[in-house]
């Protein structure tokens, strides 16, 4: 069967564009997505982990804070006291200041019968609790932690009403006397607010969330999205304790809260339905101390919008290109098929990387089609030449962002506010200055104990806490295995919208040469003024 030039370049042309096509779609695509995923996914686990550690180390402060209260002496007693006893009152104003100072909403005292003693003005003494969980396991010598529950008692909501049913928790441990024998029980009252707030401390684009579940498959935390709960009347109040994790199809628990609270945990890269209807990807991990799910999930769309976006501009492109050189071939034929093919040639080559190829313009000057063919050639060198010029811009940019980037060589570090304040991030570079092999091996180590004197820390920290930034600070350091050295640093506060400091970072340089060098420098200034003497 014989084709005409004309239909062979057109059958050509059609091949040598679609192609490029055909390997985006079955080859390259799939590859990108494939990546794409595993890069989201691994984000989606890294914050999830954060999250969960989060909580653990919330949970475990509280615990720790409790016991404080019940070691110290003078609670003893409070496990028999009555309003008319002389430490009654000092009592009260010492759980007052623990409620008020750590952000608890309560704290009370009961005897080893569970009738509270001494209560903070939000709780009331006189109630019996003998038959709560945390009396019970505080009274067999466990420091005990509740879910979030019901409260039994009325208590002022986020509305500044009284409400029963608010949600709520309680830390409580034994108190014991000075022969060790339990007297009573100490129990705080968990701000949940707080609790939500943990939750939402790590954002991740528009639709994604973390959020705890319990064993019965309830949000024990507040919904990113709670007053769009509210409009579509999904909950009447909040999204604790009212919001069962649920497919809206089938009524059964989305498929990551079923798998966390039998104890499993995962992820899921190709996605499920959650609670309000919507194809998310989601990691969760189940915290068996507490009985509790952190679930992480982001919108599907959302995770992946990026592939679909790089895939319709791709096509979009090639088709763009592809167009109007299929034109050009129907429309002038065989006679002039060798300047088509020559361009088809290009393009091929540019679609496969190489952007330095441009088009003669000058052998497509042929009669009849001396301007199309012209226009298109120029058009074509310059698309060519403008992404060829892009390519390089960036490449220049990423080059000079990553020599930037292994150039910095100071310790650069983000710690807590405070005097006992610990090392929440530093780079590699601060922690070789100290002798730690990773940062990770830095991190959670109290900052005050990189001094050699302990009080540079509270010095820095009154500085920081007055003026707000201290430049060129001179401090004397020991490293991990003990060595003493110096260092310089330049530090400054950072405070939230309400003015309170939430962290303090900056950047730390090894200066012990130099400073040897100008304690030589004034010895020899000594000895020259003793000299001349």
């Amino acid at each position: 069967m014989h084709i005409s030039i004309k239909n062979h370049i057109i059958l050509l042309l059609t091949f040598f564009t679609l192609f490029p096509i055909v390997l985006l779609k079955f080859i390259a695509y799939p590859r990108i997505q494939s990546d794409l995923e595993s890069v989201i996914m691994d984000n989606l686990e890294v914050i999830g982990h954060k999250q969960s550690d989060l909580v653990s180390t919330w949970m475990r402060e509280r615990m720790r804070d409790v016991i404080v209260v019940a070691a110290n002496p003078f609670m003893t007693q409070g496990a028999n006291a009555t309003n008319q006893d002389e430490a009654y009152g000092d009592i009260v104003q010492y759980l007052e200041r623990v409620v008020s100072e750590y952000g608890y909403k309560g704290a009370f005292v009961s005897n080893d019968k569970g009738l509270i003693t001494v209560a903070t003005s939000e709780e009331g003494a006189g109630r019996d609790i003998s038959n709560t969980d945390f009396f019970k396991n505080a009274i067999q010598g466990r420091t005990y932690a509740t879910s979030v529950i019901p409260s039994k008692v009325p208590l002022i909501n986020e509305f500044e009403e009284k409400e029963v049913g608010l949600p709520t928790m309680f830390i409580s441990t034994p108190l014991k006397d000075k022969g060790d024998a339990i007297v009573g029980v100490v129990v705080l009252r968990l701000h949940v607010g707080i609790l939500s707030n943990l939750m939402q401390s790590y954002k991740f684009g528009d639709t994604g969330e973390t959020y705890l579940v319990n064993k019965e498959g309830y949000m024990l935390t507040e919904s990113r999205f709670t007053k769009q709960l509210k409009k579509i009347g999904a909950i009447k109040t909040r999204s604790t304790l009212e919001v069962k994790l649920t497919d809206p199809e089938t009524g059964k628990l989305t498929v990551g809260v079923r798998q966390c609270v039998a104890g499993e945990d995962g992820s899921s890269a190709k996605g499920y339905t959650d609670y309000a209807g919507m194809s998310v990807l989601g990691v969760w991990q189940w915290l068996p101390e507490y009985n509790w799910g952190v679930i992480t999930e982001i919108d599907k769309n959302e995770a992946y919008g990026a592939a679909y976006n790089l895939k319709n501009i791709v096509i979009a492109l090639l088709l763009a290109i592809a167009f109007p050189i299929l034109l050009v071939a129907y429309l002038v034929g065989g006679r002039f098929s060798r300047p088509i093919l020559e361009l088809t040639d290009v393009t091929e080559k540019m679609a496969s990387g190489d952007l330095t190829q441009r088009v003669d313009v000058k052998r497509l000057d042929k009669p009849l089609i001396e301007d199309e063919l012209h226009i298109l050639g120029t058009s074509f060198n310059t698309m060519a030449e403008s992404l060829d010029k892009k390519m390089k811009e960036t490449a220049e940019s990423e080059q000079k962002h990553r020599e930037l980037f292994e150039s910095i060589k100071a310790g650069i570090y983000q710690c807590e506010p405070g005097i006992d304040g610990k090392f929440t991030w530093v780079n590699h570079a601060a922690a070789e200055i100290f002798g730690y092999n990773s940062p990770e091996e830095m991190i959670g180590i109290k900052v005050k104990d990189i001094y050699v004197e302990q009080s540079e820390r509270k010095k820095l920290v009154e500085k920081l806490e007055k003026d707000g930034v201290w430049r060129d600070f001179v401090s004397h350091c020991k490293k991990k295995n003990g060595e003493q050295f110096y260092t310089e640093r330049t530090s400054n506060i950072v405070h939230n919208a309400e003015g309170n400091p939430i962290r303090i970072e900056g950047v730390i340089r090894d200066v012990t040469e130099r400073k040897k060098l100008e304690e030589e420098q004034g010895k020899s200034a000594k000895k020259r003024q003793g000299e001349k003497k």
